[in-house]
């Protein structure tokens, strides 16, 4: 779901790696995407996530989050 034609739910894209396989660990300010252990990248406490962020953690994951 998008809200304000720009932004990206935090628990939906969350969601969608951990049903992809990711792991997460939770940090100061942001949780940490895992798989295997590894770290993969990072996520803000946002609640709406940019699209413009959302593509990148798409290039590094190689998960589709966006429709």
């Amino acid at each position: 779901m998008f809200l304000n034609e720009g932004n990206m739910k935090r628990k939906e894209i969350l969601q969608k790696l951990a049903k992809a396989g990711f792991t997460f660990r939770e940090g100061a300010n942001h949780t940490h995407i895992l798989k295997n252990e590894d770290y993969i990248s990072a996520i803000s406490r946002q609640t709406e996530i940019s699209i413009k962020i959302v593509r990148k953690i798409e290039k590094k994951t190689g998960v589709q989050l966006l429709n």
